[in-house]
């Protein structure tokens, strides 16, 4: 489903077998693709031939810019029509979902699509970001790092995820998935390597389209302080 990221050679992942978990970093080039919307039309209109990189940024990459707070609202289309549109219906609906629950992007792309054309339909008019923003579409693209950073047991693991910057989260916990690793990096390599299959359970649980990065680092260090019996 990632699109656009480039670093982590095919097959290096810290998930692999008898292997210690490898921390990665990531940063991210933004580039404007010339494209913009006023209302939610033109937001339909798009969306409908927008490249998947775009959708892709919006929805998921979006994560890495998500401020500190916990919002309703996780990815940019929704974020843009409750605050520039101020249509809290529309937004509410768009939210709904995140790109990981659909088998591909082009299954959330329609899904997306759907709600946009069901809300149109039932409104006389197409709202317009009246002495708001308009919608600019961008789409990223994803360097990742090694960050020299190897944890061969859990508190080392721990030690670890307190330690990398909230790029290192993202790209574990969130970019891992779009890569193919539906469990993420974290659980993936707990389950695998250490044998800890309750444990990994939980961390996938954890879901960054609800909280912040910075919570989603909270509640991996609090679920590895309970494993490990305390604070590191």
């Amino acid at each position: 489903m990632s699109s656009g990221t480039a670093g982590r050679p095919p097959g290096d992942s810290p998930s692999a077998p008898d292997r210690a978990f490898q921390f990665w970093g990531c940063s991210e080039i933004r580039e404007s693709l010339g494209l913009r919307a006023d209302g939610e039309r033109q937001l339909q209109e798009r969306l409908e031939t927008l490249p998947p990189e775009s959708v892709y940024y919006h929805s998921v990459r979006c994560l890495m810019r998500r401020q500190v707070l916990p919002s309703p609202y996780p990815d940019d289309f929704a974020r843009w029509v409750a605050l520039e549109v101020r249509d809290l219906e529309l937004a509410e609906r768009l939210a709904l979902h995140s790109p990981f629950d659909f088998a591909d992007l082009e299954a959330f792309r329609a899904q997306l699509l759907d709600i946009l054309d069901d809300h149109l339909t039932r409104m006389p008019f197409s709202p317009r970001a009246l002495g708001g923003r308009p919608f600019y579409f961008l789409r990223g693209h994803l360097a990742a790092v090694p960050v020299g950073l190897a944890a061969p047991d859990l508190a080392a693991l721990r030690r670890g995820i307190a330690e990398v910057d909230e790029s290192s989260i993202y790209y574990h916990a969130v970019e891992a998935i779009g890569l193919g690793n539906p469990r993420g990096d974290f659980a993936a390599w707990i389950e695998d390597v250490l044998q800890r299959p309750q444990l990994a359970r939980r961390v996938r649980e954890l879901d960054p389209f609800v909280v912040s990065l910075g919570h989603i680092r909270q509640q991996l260090l609090a679920l590895l302080d309970q494993e490990l019996g305390g604070p590191a």
